[in-house]
């Protein structure tokens, strides 16, 4: 077996499992948010319970500050269930769900997450084992503390070399996009492995297994050196090179070089794609202290209010507003496209996010393409997208 075969053993308590079988499984966390949560409130039976409400972690960052009423009534909401069961829940600019994880609830190797959030494997970065559900699937999670679910087969990709100067880790899982993103991956579970995974940060594998659940994988993970398996697909590393995901979906990925020239309106940076502190120093590097181009309005938006202290510290925030950006408060920004920066009819955006679908941040008369946070500051300085160096 491999490691994820042994670790969902391990949950369900069973000598082995096989690809197909059902079983049930201990979840050691639990994770909603402001953009699923109003469903799992309207489908929780009356006087239910949740089974273990401190390995409940709630957030408010799709819509915070509140800009409707309805969102103000929802977080309300959010606040009174939490007090009732228990749970976390992080009201206070506190950033993304899946920073939040990452720095106050130390995930690990083998560890079982489910959440209603379609980037849960986001965990998949520190070994976990993330489940995205649908709302209405978290309540009977979050009422018994298990879930049941199909063991998926596993697709193992070998990642090997390091990458070249100016290719980031956001390159690496946009390639990993278009090797397994139209078909290859769906409902299957990733596991990466590799010299070209382990080398990276922290915050660059949380980069590359933020697209696997754009890819359609039900889950994936890196593996820790020791735990590896024979590979069912290889990649070079250092022959990677700067990659775009073009209109109208995250698996159209292309060369940077093959859309250059493009102007652009609008720039973003940040939420669980690319809000962490490494991910706005690429976008500095990237501007190079240049001011932000006229025409183009840039938006950073920290992936907790740890990174925006450390920013600051550093720096680094005075930096970045000095040349126009605009710096909005710790969560997901306008990448939900519930406020803080929708686009209109007409607008098109270079995103280090995780998603471009029609109408995602707005508008679906806009266009959004992704790419890398360095990218995102060549952009920003030049007015449209750049590719190489200038």
């Amino acid at each position: 077996m491999n490691f994820l075969m042994q670790s969902l053993a391990l949950a369900a308590g069973k000598e082995q499992v096989v690809p197909g079988e059902e079983i049930t499984i201990n979840v050691d966390l639990i994770l909603g948010h402001d953009g699923s949560a109003g469903k799992v409130l309207a489908a929780w039976p009356d006087g239910g319970k949740v089974a273990f409400p401190e390995r409940v972690v709630f957030t408010l960052d799709h819509a915070l500050p509140a800009p409707t009423v309805a969102s103000r009534q929802l977080h309300r909401e959010m606040q009174a269930f939490a007090r009732r069961q228990g749970i976390h829940l992080f009201a206070r600019g506190d950033g993304v769900l899946h920073q939040v994880v990452a720095e106050r609830f130390a995930p690990r190797a083998g560890m079982v997450i489910a959440g209603a959030d379609g980037h849960v494997a986001t965990a998949g970065a520190f070994g976990a084992i993330a489940f995205s559900l649908t709302p209405a699937d978290l309540v009977p999670v979050l009422l018994t503390g298990r879930l049941s679910l199909k063991v998926p087969e596993t697709v193992t990709v070998a990642i090997q070399g390091r990458l070249p100067a100016g290719v980031t880790p956001r390159d690496l899982g946009l390639e990993l996009l278009r090797r397994l993103g139209n078909g290859l991956l769906q409902g299957k579970a990733l596991l990466l492995q590799g010299e070209g995974v382990w080398q990276l940060s922290p915050a660059g594998r949380m980069g590359v297994c933020n697209f696997i659940g754009e890819m359609g994988g039900v889950t994936g993970l890196i593996v820790s050196p020791g735990q590896e398996a024979g590979a069912d697909l290889s990649l070079d590393a250092t022959t990677l090179e700067p990659l775009v995901a073009c209109p109208p979906a995250p698996a159209n990925v292309h060369p940077l070089f093959a859309v250059a020239g493009l102007p652009l309106t609008q720039v973003l940076v940040g939420g669980c794609g690319s809000g962490r502190l490494e991910d706005m120093e690429a976008l500095a590097e990237g501007l190079a202290g240049r001011p932000v181009h006229r025409d183009v309005t840039l938006l950073v938006v920290p992936a907790s209010r740890a990174v925006l202290e450390e920013m600051e510290a550093r720096g680094l925030g005075k930096d970045l507003r000095q040349q126009g950006a605009i710096i909005l408060p710790p969560g997901c920004g306008p990448c939900p496209g519930q406020h803080a920066g929708l686009l209109a009819p007409g607008d098109r955006a270079l995103a280090a996010t995780v998603r471009n679908t029609p109408g995602r941040m707005g508008s679906a008369e806009a266009e959004i393409y992704l790419a890398s946070p360095r990218t995102a500051g060549l952009a920003a300085a030049a007015g449209a997208i750049v590719a190489g160096n200038a």
